[in-house]
């Protein structure tokens, strides 16, 4: 468990810009800002929240790997209606796996 805890605080509209200009004047994040007022400091900063970063991927493997999914889903609506399962679809999956292996 984290030592840092998070303090929500609701200001008016006035009182944030204000902290928000004096903040931006000392180059400065907001809660930074307010912990300098009330002379507190974080020994370690928090985290940061950072989106993380997606590699590419090859299109012709998306549309691969959308028609095995189609075809699971064919798989799985036949099993549930307890209709016997269709060769025809076993196989498609089958190729699709195979091409994928190349």
């Amino acid at each position: 468990m984290s030592e840092l805890k998070q303090v929500k605080v609701n200001f008016s509209l006035e009182d944030y810009e204000h902290i928000k200009q004096n903040a931006m004047k000392k180059n400065i994040t907001i809660a930074e800002f307010i912990r300098q007022k009330f002379d507190f400091s974080i020994e370690a900063p928090p985290p940061s929240r950072s989106i993380s970063n997606f590699q590419k991927v090859d299109p012709s493997l998306l549309f691969e790997l959308n028609e095995i999914s189609i075809s699971l889903n064919k798989i799985a609506a036949t099993m549930v209606s307890d209709v016997e399962i269709n060769t025809f679809i076993l196989m498609n999956i089958y190729q699709h796996v195979m091409r994928l292996k190349c």
